[in-house]
């Protein structure tokens, strides 16, 4: 064993091994000194502090592997070590090198197999291993790629051996993932330990987002091209690497079902009706692109036609369809070779040791060692299984291990290898871990390697020597400044042509995240309002005369069975905890915000990084708050914390989202769902309330009471400077133009956001549902209020007629007709919104009882 390094504090009990990258025999690496240097000038509660402020940051900003609203599972949330990972200037340019080779090889080799397959017929590689690839489909034959670039972008695991070598375990030249994390990874270390970046100059990472917005705009001539990320949505739990990479490179983030094929070109279906795609970015296997020319994958979600715009060069799809075809193990044997074909060069970076199954002497060799051997799948696709109707999974080494057994052709193995190592910091201190390394690039005009790279770190034992989801974190990856190749900024060509509309699902996604958001913080609001009552301690006359009004909120919050009960129950802790906390009461606080985050966590391109952290870190709040019992104080404690994030979710995105359609849509999901809270609970509260009013109370509570619920008592006292009378209480939350939550109010203002859509003015699209929302809000204004609620006021004081009479009659069943006319018509609103612009069944149906008196 080597001598201990006897460093500063942190590291006096760190035992490296001769596989460590930064301590050796003779103490630390002179690239690491600086580092060991600010690390040991922090403290060890310091350091805790740091490293527990990275875990935060990645939890609120949703840095993982899991779906949108899913509770993080044990193994895939995002961990980021403080400890960074640095290359020398020599390795660097090494790699860099290396990388660039090994890409134009491939890039020339996947055209090859789809093209003349020379590199087959001069046998310099078995020709049954690309054509027996689940990846190679032969209707993607001939299909040309823009300026010959077939793997665009890609990328390739390395791993630094014991003795400095740096070797290839395997190719990402397909669907490459990792490139999000990275640019993550610095600007959270940067903001949790500045003091570290001071210790050397490192290359910055943020640029390679916009190389690639330019290396796709390249691959058409369209002057302004329509740039799309194509996506499995919501079941790809690659979802926020999707989501961060479209909203830096300004583009959008579609499904198979967003796209539509008509007359040999590809559309997406936005809220101005079907715009024309130039270029796709694709994220989805091939297999699932156009179920039309791969109807044997048995995929059918993708969008048909599409491999016939794409022959016809109406479209460009980047990486090109089966670029998987390199990304096949059983061809890592050969890639000295296949680079040394197409590049006339010897590989600068050497290829793991592989053995393919399908060959009875490297078998049996495998077989002599298979407790050094590590086996894989040659490819890690759906179509894998499906060719082979495979019913189980490949998640773990007994699966592949049966899998060998029965197709040992479509298995390979490696030697279970034994990289580098590095410290990582966890309980309180350092420890060596496995470390493999994830190295990006770029195929442009100038082909550019991402400085750094994608490292994730393991476990001492880890045997896989995979970069799977499953290891135990990364490292911020240093690539030196002066080892990279300096470049011209990427430059933005004037950008000429209309204006491109977002997508359908992108609209309906923020308007329902607008319409969640609105629903969770007024249900806060009102448990607030109704817990202020302390209902626990009221007599039974009292609980009596609230009740209404607590079965409104019951009613508006879809809590039927305390809204048909006839008597007020004992207590009400059990709703208030429902209505607050539970997840599976669809109309929760819990439920709402978790619903919102789900609708953003789908277009997290269109919304601002600052909205989206303030929104999960509401989400983590009430996570941990329904993992125990909870008391009336805690609840009232809860609804503040979302009261309060609410109203700052909308100050930052008035503050920091762009006021696009995007925007607006947000917007009118949340006016409209506001104009609905209201309505369900007058729908309930005004006729209860119309028939226990009396005009000689001298304080009519539960109007009063009525008014809070609405955050309205203090709009009233301003505007009527009096007592709660119900006609005047009826008239402000129906009626007011200045009122924020009346139905009048937010009407206005979705009529003022549907106003500035981009769509406005323009026939057949935005002009019959701006005509409908006219005539509703007509309808709202003449609302024959004086039947409804006649004034008790005589003479002209504020709103009261000279005729009235002293003791006016008011009959809540005609209340409660008109209420619910008027509900249906703003529920209606809804249903015009879906059909015009997200479902686009362009249905402009009137409600016949629209223009009813």
């Amino acid at each position: 064993m080597l001598q201990r390094v006897d460093q500063a504090n942190h590291f006096r009990e760190y035992d490296p091994s001769e596989r460590d990258e930064a301590f050796g025999a003779d103490g630390v690496s002179d690239q690491y000194k600086a580092i060991v240097e600010a690390l040991n000038n922090c403290s060890a509660h310091e350091l805790k502090s740091r490293q527990q402020r990275l875990d935060r940051a990645a939890a609120e900003l949703g840095i993982q592997f899991a779906l949108p609203g899913e509770r993080i599972r044990d193994g895939i949330d995002w961990k980021l070590d403080l400890f960074p990972r640095v290359i020398s200037p020599e390795d660097w340019d090494l790699i860099s090198r290396g990388v660039i080779q090994r890409a134009e090889a491939f890039n020339a080799y996947i055209s090859d197999i789809y093209h003349e397959q020379k590199i087959l017929s001069e046998r310099v590689i078995p020709f049954e291993l690309p054509l027996r690839d689940p990846a190679f489909h032969r209707s993607f034959s001939g299909i040309e790629s823009h300026d010959n670039r077939y793997c665009l972008t890609g990328a390739f695991d390395l791993v630094r051996m014991p003795d400095g070598e740096w070797q290839v375990l395997e190719n990402q030249l397909a669907t490459p993932i990792g490139v999000s994390y990275i640019l993550q990874n610095r600007r959270l270390l940067a903001q949790a330990f500045p003091e570290l970046f001071a210790t050397m100059n490192v290359a910055p990472v943020a640029s390679f987002s916009t190389y690639l917005a330019e290396a796709l705009r390249a691959q058409t001539d369209v002057s302004n091209p329509n740039i799309v990320l194509l996506t499995r949505g919501e079941t790809s739990q690659t979802l926020f690497e999707e989501g961060f990479l479209a909203r830096h490179m300004g583009i959008s983030v579609v499904r198979p079902a967003d796209l539509l094929v008509r007359d040999s070109y590809v559309y997406l279906k936005t809220i101005r009706g079907l715009e024309r795609i130039d270029v796709i970015y694709r994220r989805i296997e091939s297999a699932t692109v156009d179920p039309v020319a791969t109807p044997s994958s048995g995929a059918f979600e993708g969008v048909p036609g599409l491999v016939n715009v794409l022959r016809k060069g109406n479209v460009s799809i980047v990486n090109a369809l089966g670029a998987g075809v390199a990304d096949n193990r059983a061809i890592l044997r050969y890639s000295d070779r296949i680079i040394g074909y197409y590049s006339g060069r010897r590989a600068i970076l050497p290829t793991a040791p592989t053995y393919h199954l399908s060959d009875h002497d490297q078998r049996s060799f495998v077989a002599e060692n298979m407790d050094s051997m590590l086996l894989k799948p040659v490819q890690d696709h759906a179509s894998l299984r499906k060719r082979l109707g495979w019913k189980g999974q490949l998640d773990t080494p007994a699966d592949i291990a049966r899998l060998a057994k029965h197709h040992p052709e479509y298995c390979i193995a490696q030697p279970i290898i034994s990289p580098s190592q590095l410290p990582r910091f966890s309980g309180g201190e350092f420890s060596p871990h496995t470390v493999f390394m994830r190295a990006f690039f770029i195929l442009g005009d100038e082909p550019v390697v991402l400085p750094g790279g994608l490292t994730r770190q393991t476990s001492r034992h880890h045997r896989s020597g995979r970069l799977s989801i499953n290891a135990e974190g990364m490292k911020d990856t240093w690539a030196p400044a002066e080892a990279v190749i300096d470049r011209d900024a990427p430059t933005t060509p004037t950008i000429t042509g209309e204006r491109i509309s977002i997508g359908s699902r992108t609209a309906e996604s923020l308007y329902w995240a607008g319409r969640y958001l609105s629903r969770a913080e007024n249900t806060a609001r009102q448990f607030n309002t109704l817990e202020n009552l302390r209902w626990d301690q009221l007599g039974l006359m009292d609980q009596q005369a609230y009740w209404p009004l607590l079965q409104a909120v019951a009613a508006a919050t879809g809590q039927q069975k305390y809204a048909k009960r006839k008597r007020p129950p004992r207590d009400t802790l059990k709703f208030s905890t429902q209505l607050v906390l539970d997840p599976n009461e669809s109309a929760s606080v819990s439920a709402c915000v978790l619903s919102a985050q789900f609708n953003l966590g789908a277009v997290r391109g269109a919304i601002s990084p600052e909205c989206w952290q303030t929104l999960r870190e509401l989400v983590i709040y009430l996570n941990n708050q329904s993992r125990a019992r909870i008391s009336r104080s805690q609840l009232r404690e809860v609804s503040d914390r979302v009261v309060s994030e609410a109203a700052r979710f909308q100050g930052l995105a008035e503050r920091t989202m762009l006021h696009d359609d995007a925007w607006q849509f947000y917007r009118i999901g949340g006016f409209l769902e506001r104009a609905l809270g209201v309505l369900y609970l007058l729908e309930v509260a005004l006729p209860r309330a119309a028939e226990l009013y009396r005009i000689d109370d001298e304080e009519s509570t539960d109007l009063t009471a009525l008014l809070r619920l609405n955050a309205s008592l203090d709009a009233y006292r301003r505007e009527y400077r009096s007592r709660a009378y119900l006609d005047r209480v009826a008239r402000l939350l129906l009626l007011s133009p200045n009122n924020p939550s009346s139905v009048n109010f937010c009407l206005r203002n979705v009529r003022y956001a549907l106003g500035t859509l981009s769509i406005s003015g323009e026939r057949d699209v935005g002009e019959g549902v701006v005509a409908n929302f006219d005539a509703l809000i007509d309808y709202l204004e003449a609302l024959p209020i004086t039947q409804m609620f006649p004034s008790p006021v005589p003479g002209l004081d504020a709103g009261g007629t000279e005729e009235a009479e002293e003791h006016p009659r008011v009959h809540p069943e005609y209340i409660k007709k008109q209420l619910t006319a008027l509900t249906k018509e703003v529920e209606q609103i809804h249903e015009n919104l879906e059909d015009v612009f997200f479902s686009h069944q362009f249905v402009y149906a009137r409600s016949p009882t629209l223009f009813e008196s």
